[in-house]
């Protein structure tokens, strides 16, 4: 029986050598993950700029509404919004009964106009002037001040690289423990992604009027992973 056994295991071994030979793939391979980031500074700014309005009368509701958007809008325009950067956000109209003084319902209603203008601004520098010329036009709420980039690519590429030269490191650290030497790349698989800090939400009075509110743009991490498979000798 032995014999038998020995043939087999004999045609199992050069099998998988054929195997090994035909995808090109090393026998033995160590695997790694490198990490790596990039801080730098947006140069972009989104945020949202709205107007409610109220009326007995719907019509004036939304005809007051509409004067004062479209006064914010000039206002943007007036420190540098191209149109192509400004989109309308959020537009309701809807009603609320009134009570009166002890609570009970008067059968009249009020109407609320809410119109919301999601603006990006490609200088963020004038942030504080967009600010304030959205209040001085009638602006009464503003929120979701977000910072980004225009592009990340450089950005993008300085992490890719420090995470290659991470994971280079972490080969050679297991390399060495396990008494092998690294060979040849076999695959690199990566994968970049942002981390952008917490939106900015400005507290500032909404008189018209004065120096606009004080903005710090802060920084941007961009983060890049990638897995490396090196063949081990």
């Amino acid at each position: 029986m032995r014999k038998p056994i020995l043939t087999i295991l004999l045609l199992a071994s050069l099998v998988l050598s054929g195997c090994s030979a035909l995808t090109g793939v090393p026998a033995r391979t160590l695997t790694v993950t490198g990490n790596g980031t990039a801080t730098v500074a947006p140069d972009v700014a989104t945020v949202t700029l709205g107007i409610q309005t109220r009326h007995d009368l719907v019509a004036q509701a939304v005809a007051q509404n509409n004067t004062v958007a479209t006064r914010i809008m000039n206002a943007a325009r007036g420190v540098g919004v191209s149109n192509a950067d400004m989109r309308t956000a959020y537009f309701s109209v809807y009603s609320q009964p009134k009570y009166d003084e002890f609570g009970s319902p008067t059968g009249e209603v009020s109407y609320f106009v809410d119109n919301s203008l999601e603006v990006r601004l490609r200088d963020v520098s004038k942030l504080s002037d967009l600010l304030q010329a959205a209040v001085n036009a009638g602006a009464n709420s503003i929120y979701g001040i977000n910072f980004t980039m225009a592009d990340t690519k450089a950005a993008e590429d300085e992490a890719r690289g420090e995470a290659i030269g991470d994971a280079r490191t972490r080969a050679d650290e297991l390399a060495a423990a396990a008494g092998v030497s690294l060979g040849e790349i076999v695959s690199v698989t990566t994968g970049t992604f942002g981390y952008p800090p917490q939106p900015y939400y400005p507290a500032f009075g909404m008189g018209g009027g004065g120096d606009g509110p004080p903005t710090q743009p802060g920084t941007l991490e961009v983060s890049a992973q990638v897995t490396v498979v090196y063949e081990v000798k």
